[in-house]
């Protein structure tokens, strides 16, 4: 009896997740649904249940079965239209299941094709010249090693930070600012200066999985907006949110957001700055991926359209992903987030600081962005060119205007992504798999490629293998 229940709510659970993809728009009208083989392999579910899920969204008018064929999104009725928020109802972002838990242990393990992190090979990176002033000043200064760290960070750094927002319209005080040791302890600070425990998140879908688990961490509930057809976050549903009150605050990747790799445009960011200020909502912003856009102007941060936006940033991504310095602009909470910091580690290395703090006045830092950038869009335009050419009819690719990454879609049903990751990784090649970026399963097959690892026979080869195991994955008739 037990195992009936168990299997009567699987496949609702199921069929609820498929009508989900279905009001927002994933799977539109008259698409293919995964068949009953297919929907029983990516759900571990038997035959029966897979069936069942099928013919319960035939019941509830959402499917209709072809003979032959098999089923479809059933055509929308004229006089019926599907919610304009994807889900309305926050969810608590749940604790990582033993796959999942394998899966996030094993994306910053050795493998011998390094596609599924988001940052680049030692040779993108100044890495030498930061520790050429390392060495200098530890030598010169040894009071930076030998002091206690203490206060909000390394001054000439903050000034520096301070600086350089003014180019990307951004009027920040440097004593606003302090150093972290990450973008992510600057986010996770934010977070906690700023909401309380059962307090409602807005992220972009798909968010990156360590935000998603921070949130978990924190006992924060989310809810994910779906980014819309260009690619970054839908405007409308967001700011409705804002406008019922559903949320507190809003968590955003809005500049190269990881994993599509888009910005959102100045005229739609001012507009939800302007409606998350009429309506006490937080801006949280992580702009970590900024100065890695290709375009010939650094993409504008949310904080340049609101003061009361925070901004968390860092040099992990164009420094060194060794070196990690990170950083936290607030005009209204940087008291609490100064004695949180305290109280979570204290202090931040003054030495690592110093080093960028002198690359940035000198010019090196600027002079190392245009090679990164540079190089970082010659990377990403060969591997989006080779998914393209060796990928089944119907994959879909990003088109990022910075960073590292590359989302792939496959066709709704058409792949196990989790299954593909595992195979992946015992040939050696690592990849993130979808189903990470998300609270359920609407992202089962997609997963995100990182291009910062150079283009070369081997990497070639290891999206052809890849490109091969969809293959032989897709369902007849896919």
């Amino acid at each position: 009896m037990a195992g009936e229940t168990e299997q009567g709510s699987r496949y609702r659970q199921i069929a609820e997740q498929i009508k989900q993809a279905i009001h927002s728009g994933s799977l539109p009208p008259d698409s293919r649904l995964p068949s009953v083989r297919t929907l029983a392999t990516q759900y571990s579910v038997s035959m029966t249940t897979a069936l069942k899920t099928l013919r319960t969204l035939e019941d509830e008018h959402y499917a209709v079965a072809r003979p032959k064929s098999g089923f479809f999104v059933a055509p929308q009725p004229a006089n019926k239209t599907f919610p304009t928020v994807i889900n309305e109802q926050a969810r608590e972002v749940a604790p990582l299941d033993e796959q999942t838990e394998l899966h996030l242990a094993m994306l910053g393990s050795d493998c011998r094709v390094r596609l599924d992190l988001a940052n680049g090979d030692i040779s993108l990176y100044p890495v030498k010249k930061i520790g050429l002033l390392m060495r200098q000043m530890g030598y010169s200064k040894p009071a930076l090693l030998g002091n206690t760290v203490k206060g909000t960070g390394y001054a000439p750094l903050k000034n520096e930070i301070a600086r350089r927002a003014v180019d990307y319209g951004c009027n920040i005080n440097a004593d606003d600012i302090l150093i972290t040791n990450g973008c992510i302890e600057a986010i996770s600070l934010a977070l906690r200066a700023t909401t309380r425990p059962g307090d409602i998140v807005a992220v972009e879908s798909p968010c990156y999985f360590v935000l998603l688990q921070m949130l978990h961490n924190l006992n924060l509930r989310v809810i994910e907006v779906e980014a819309g057809p260009e690619g970054y976050v839908n405007v409308e549903k967001l700011t409705a949110l804002f406008q019922r009150k559903a949320v507190q605050a809003y968590l955003t990747i809005n500049n190269i957001n990881n994993p599509l790799g888009k910005s959102i445009p100045n005229e739609q960011k001012a507009y939800i700055a302007r409606q998350a200020d009429e309506n006490d909502v937080v801006i949280i912003e992580d702009d970590i991926f900024g100065d890695t856009a290709f375009g010939e102007r650094r993409p504008f941060p949310m904080r340049a359209f609101s003061p009361n936006a925070i901004l968390c940033s860092g040099f992990s991504k164009t420094v060194a992903p060794g070196i990690r310095i990170g950083w936290v602009h607030s005009s209204n909470y940087m008291r609490k987030i100064a004695s949180l910091k305290y109280t979570t580690s204290m202090g931040t290395s003054v030495l690592s600081q110093a080093a960028i703090a002198e690359l940035l006045r000198s010019g090196g830092y600027d002079a190392h962005l245009r090679k990164l950038r540079r190089e970082l869009k010659n990377q990403i335009q060969h591997m989006r060119q080779a998914v393209l050419r060796y990928f089944p009819p119907g994959t879909r690719v990003s088109d990022p205007e910075g960073g590292y990454v590359l989302w792939v879609e496959m066709p709704i049903g058409a792949l196990n992504v989790r299954a593909l990751f595992l195979k992946a990784r015992n040939a050696g090649i690592g990849i993130a798999p979808g189903h990470i970026f998300a609270t359920d399963h609407r992202y089962d097959h997609c997963f995100r490629l990182n291009a910062g690892f150079g283009w070369n026979a081997e990497v070639e080869q290891a999206i052809q293998q890849l490109a091969q195991w969809c293959q032989l994955s897709l369902p007849a008739g896919l």
